[in-house]
């Protein structure tokens, strides 16, 4: 018997290799599936026996790229994802798109199972002769990049990338289920969706935008070619879009995909042929990714804001980790508040005064009363991370960085790093609504002395300490007006906010309470952080004084505008809100999420007698106040009813204007964020300031509906059941005391003494006049005798009766 011999040539060795190779494959896939064998796996019924589809391939859960835009809802401010990604379906996809890719990765898609055995077979032989080829059909390419993209930890991505047996075969062995659980069209608009196509472009959507900027139903058969040669090359593009890398090998790779289509009949020689003679024509639209990427760099301070705001939903989720995670995969369509035309008019106002490299900081926020809409949000600052330009800090505290030109401090908005500004008169609103709340009317009138000695503590070191010693080393704290001009007569509601007088004030708040200023001004939405002055005197607010003034407190434009707003929406507050309408990535809204959160913080009431005094220092008095003054002219001309409040911060530290129609409030400042300690920071610059909000407020109402407010009800006016206050001019002080105290007051000597026509130790004033409340603190003014003129003994002329005393009258 002829002995068999055996070829030992190396071809003859390969051929055995490929063999044994290929066999060793089929061996494999006939092993992974036991019960069925080889042909069991290509029976329609082979499915039958496979284990139950995860469900993240029955209900694919794919991260999806939030939008947001401006308040139009066309302008793109930004988005936020985990992967770049954008559903769509097949109707929104061109057919050359659709063409294109299934002549690149499986044209025999829709005459397979699930799995391409004739495929595979084929690249295995490829493999064995040094070639490289895959086997994959577009069913499983779908598989494995959904189990890889809905992964929640690197174990779960390994699994589902490995480059094994194990992983191929779970692979085919899904894809087949698939198959015989989804359409082919589900599974081909699936794997649109899924697809990795370079640069963060999850998709054809986001790849259709990433390359050309436009929606994938518009693409051109160069276009998709270009699109579809990327699945398996995705590193072929990288550093096209920033204008730099080679893109010949991309090139190569889409003419091949231009021909495959030929090949396939899919389109002619000829419209290949002009298709490949095309440039890339890349166009693609900037990414914008978060808030330090956003579409004009002063927008990142609202995008900043809006990001806060979302992590603080509890209807995104149970903690702030679970809501961005939401944010970063939830295909949101979110319309904010922001609008763009008004927050270029605020930066253009703001840049006609001052730069973005000025230590200095000059910014605005604008609310819509009623609704805490967030209208605009502008400084002269760069949202950026981007520090390493910025000039040097106004401290002189070179271990820290500047904020200016660029900065990511929540300047407009703060938080407990940030706290704001010193607030000034701004302030004195809140004491004056505590007031109208306790029932003294807008004819309450007080004295304005130059500098008024109160019942509150100061520190002996302090300028605005006087008079004697109220308990060891603490002496009365003395505020004084700014110069004269409110100075002089007693001031009643109108006057003493129409020329902010620190005096008046300070007896005003002593009258109803610090305690109950404060509880307006949180009713209000203004947040004081750890380290404020009420803060740390929580304890015994009634004994600190400052507060009034704002000397002891910083806050920002933004809880400034919530609060003023309040008080132009007749005392309804809201929140401040940054969006308008939220839409998921199914189409459909959700209301819950945007819906204004108010309150009635004050009595419409009290907020319309508000209203009244805070005509006064905008110019603003037509037949409707008793205004006197004003600290504001820039005002006079508004065109339209306004309210509104000035306020310098001691030591011109910070300068503030609040501006407020019914429709509109606006809160204006200039301070300095790295030194708040900063004195004449806003020295001579009080005219600036208060031109830009008045041109910010002026472009706000723009287009807007006029709109007035209800004037004040005659009990905010003249007050309800009222009690006179006796007159006790040039009285014995003790006697004073008690005549007022008997007509029902709480009635005490005020410390120190006053100019005034009386002899010194006499009692002239009280400090309120007309009517009060019954049981309100009433003090009993003394005078130093500055002014008292001793009248000459005279004589008298034959025929006078001198025995008669003068009248109350006849006083000279």
């Amino acid at each position: 018997m002829e002995t068999l011999k055996r070829d030992r040539s190396p071809l003859g060795g390969a051929l055995t290799l490929l063999v044994c190779g290929v066999l060793a494959g089929v061996l494999a896939a006939a092993a992974a599936f036991p019960l069925v064998g080889i042909a069991g796996m290509v029976a329609e019924d082979g499915v039958d026996s496979f284990e139950s589809l995860p469900t993240e391939l029955t209900k694919p859960t794919l991260p999806q790229t939030s939008y947001v835009y401006a308040s139009d809802g066309k302008t793109l401010i930004t988005s936020f994802y985990e992967e770049n990604r954008r559903e769509v379906t097949l109707d929104e996809v061109s057919p050359l798109m659709i063409e294109a890719l299934l002549a690149a990765e499986d044209s025999k898609f829709y005459e397979h199972k699930g799995v391409d055995w004739a495929g595979i077979v084929r690249a295995a032989v490829a493999n064995q002769g040094g070639d490289s080829q895959g086997a994959s059909t577009l069913t499983m390419q779908f598989v494995r990049n959904t189990l890889i993209y809905s992964a929640s930890s690197i174990d779960e991505v390994i699994e589902a990338s490995e480059d094994t047996y194990e992983r191929k075969l779970r692979e085919a062995r899904y894809a087949m289920a698939i198959e015989e659980t989804m359409s082919k069209e589900d599974i081909l608009e699936g794997y649109l969706n899924v697809i990795y196509l370079g640069n963060q472009a999850y998709g054809v959507h986001a790849g259709s935008y990433t390359y050309f900027n436009k929606p994938p139903s518009e693409l051109t058969l160069a276009e998709a070619a270009t699109l579809a040669s990327l699945p398996k090359f995705p590193s072929y593009a990288d550093g096209l879009i920033d204008g730099e890398g080679d893109d010949g090998d991309i090139i190569d790779r889409r003419n091949w995909v231009l021909q495959r289509m030929v090949d396939l009949d899919s389109i002619t020689q000829a419209e290949a042929d002009e298709a490949a003679e095309l440039p890339l024509g890349l166009d693609p639209r900037p990414v914008r990714s978060e808030c330090v990427d956003v579409a004009t760099p002063n927008w990142g301070f609202f995008c900043d804001y809006f990001k806060d705001w979302w992590s603080d939903q509890e209807a995104f989720g149970e903690t702030e980790r679970d809501r961005m995670s939401l944010l970063k995969r939830g295909g949101y369509k979110i319309v904010t508040s922001l609008d763009p035309e008004l927050q270029d008019a605020a930066m253009d106002a703001i840049h006609d005064e001052i730069d973005d490299d000025d230590p200095r900081a000059l910014g605005s926020v604008t609310i819509t009363p009623g609704t805490g809409h967030i209208r605009a949000m502008a400084v002269n600052r760069v949202y950026s991370l981007d520090l390493t330009d910025n000039g040097p800090r106004t401290d002189g505290d070179d271990e820290k960085q500047s904020s200016y030109p660029n900065t990511t401090i929540p300047l407009l908005s703060g938080n407990e790093q940030s706290s704001g500004f010193p607030a000034g008169s701004t302030f004195k609103m809140f004491t004056l609504l505590a007031a109208l709340e306790e029932g003294f009317p807008l004819k309450t009138t007080l004295p304005s002395p130059m500098r008024y000695t109160t019942m509150y503590p100061a520190d002996a070191k302090e300028d605005s300490a006087c008079g004697g010693y109220i308990d060891d080393g603490v002496k009365h704290w003395c505020p004084s007006n700014d110069g004269s001009y409110a100075s002089g007569a007693p001031l009643n509601m109108w006057g003493m906010f129409g020329k902010s007088s620190n005096t008046a004030f300070a007896q005003l708040q002593q009258m109803v309470g610090t305690s109950k200023a404060v509880d307006v001004a949180e009713r209000l939405g203004v947040t004081f952080y750890p380290g404020s002055g009420v803060d740390q005197n929580r304890d015994n607010l009634d004994s600190y004084g400052v507060f009034t003034l704002g000397m002891g407190d910083t806050t920002t434009p933004m809880d400034m505008a919530e609060a003023y707003a309040t008080v132009a929406a007749g005392g309804k507050h809201c929140e401040p809100l940054p969006v308008l309408q939220i839409i998921g990535a199914n189409g459909e809204e959700l209301p819950e999420a945007v819906e204004p959160q108010c309150d009635q913080a004050i009595k419409k009431e009290v907020a319309l007698a508000a209203v009244s005094a805070a005509h006064c220092p905008v110019y603003d008095s037509a037949d409707r106040t008793q205004c006197v003054g004003g600290t504001a002219r820039e005002a006079e001309d508004f065109g339209r009813p306004i309210m509104g409040k000035t306020g310098t911060a001691d030591s011109d530290r910070a300068y503030w204007f609040i501006g407020a129609t019914p429709n509109a409030a606006t809160a204006t400042f200039v301070g300095d964020p790295d030194n708040s300690s900063n004195a004449d920071l806003a020295a001579n610059f009080h005219e600036q300031v208060r031109e830009t909000g008045v041109d910010i407020l002026k472009a706000a109402v723009k287009g807007l509906d006029k709109k007035d407010w209800d004037e004040p009800s005659d009990k905010m006016v003249n007050g309800k059941n009222l009690v006179s206050i006796p007159s006790i001019e040039c009285m014995d002080a003790d006697e004073a005391r008690s005549k007022v105290a008997g007509a029902g007051f709480e009635a005490s000597i005020a410390p120190g003494q006053f100019d005034s026509e009386c002899k010194e130790g006499e009692a002239f004033a009280t400090s309120m006049t007309g009517s009060a409340p019954k049981g309100s603190p009433i003090y009993i003014l003394v005078s130093n005798g500055s002014d008292y003129k001793e009248e000459d003994e005279e004589t008298p002329e034959p025929g006078d009766d001198a025995s008669t005393p003068p009248g109350p009258g006849d006083r000279d």
